[in-house]
């Protein structure tokens, strides 16, 4: 009974350390299925061209599978955005 236990806090601990380390990252297939689909490219996201705001918002979005505003907050944190946007 225990061994169950310990496996299942053990799954739950390796399931939270995951997921974060998969949100914000730009440089695997997901994220630049989602850059082609708002019409743009890695090189295009370092070098701070990657088109519209909308375009950054919903690429955010699509990266991370969050609702629109946890999109414009992340996008707001990390810079992303024009300054009026």
């Amino acid at each position: 009974m225990k061994s169950l236990g310990f496996l299942v806090v053990a799954a739950v601990a390796l399931t939270s350390l995951a997921a974060p380390a998969r949100a914000g990252t730009n440089n695997n297939p997901h994220a630049q299925a989602c850059m082609a689909k708002n019409g743009f490219t890695l090189e295009m996201w370092r070098a701070h061209r990657a088109g519209t705001d909308q375009q950054v918002q919903s690429y955010i979005q699509c990266r991370d599978g969050v609702s629109a505003s946890t999109a414009l907050a992340t996008g707001r944190k990390n810079g992303n955005y024009s300054k009026s946007y």
